[in-house]
């Protein structure tokens, strides 16, 4: 592989990378575009919340029990509802990937609606970079750049700083995915939306 990943003078330096906020980003799953998605480099699991797991339309029946709870993630022990593998879209065509997640599911309030922890990260070979809110990785079509959306991270980090419990964010999580309006779509302040994936083209 010729190209290399690299970040340079060439790549842009947003105003909020200033602060301590985490890269947050948007992934397709299960036919939806799932919003407010952290990327946390610490978490040894994929995480998506139980409220996220109903909002794609899944059900309890198709969860693998969990029988190890999580710790260390908001205080005491959590015993998760369940796993389930779904495939995630990261990027955008033709500059994307989709893999196979594991996700553990939680009945816990937080501000975000999924972490991709180390395993999604590593498989995908993401290589980070908290000062220009962005991360990249290979593709079959080159070398993909996701940014962080740093209004959204920088308004969930005051959150969490305010609170000693994460909360539930209360706006709308649903909304149909209209192809050919990628620009609107992805400026609504929506959680989820609707996203039909190409069955011959699913990378």
């Amino acid at each position: 592989m010729d190209e290399e990943i690299t970040f340079g003078p060439r790549d842009a330096v947003l105003l909020a990378s200033g602060n301590h906020a985490a890269i947050v980003i948007d992934v397709a799953t299960n036919n939806y575009r799932v919003k407010k998605v952290y990327l946390d480099q610490g978490s040894a699991v994929d995480i998506m919340f139980y409220r996220v797991f109903k909002e794609l339309g899944l059900e309890d029946g198709q969860l693998t029990p969990v029988r190890i709870p999580l710790v260390d993630f908001t205080g005491p022990p959590i015993n998760p509802e369940g796993m389930i593998t779904l495939m995630a879209t990261i990027g955008q065509a033709p500059k994307c990937r989709t893999i196979p997640v594991n996700f553990v599911v939680v009945k816990q309030p937080s501000p975000y609606n999924v972490f991709l922890g180390r395993p999604s990260l590593n498989a995908l070979r993401v290589i980070p970079s908290s000062l220009h809110f962005s991360v990249k990785f290979f593709t079959p079509g080159g070398i993909a750049e996701v940014h962080g959306d740093p209004e959204v991270a920088r308004t969930y980090y005051l959150t969490l700083l305010r609170e000693q419990e994460k909360v539930v964010s209360q706006t709308t999580s649903l909304e149909p995915y209209i192809p050919g309006d990628e620009a609107r779509q992805l400026g609504t302040q929506n959680d989820i939306e609707e996203f039909p994936l190409r069955q011959d083209r699913p990378d």
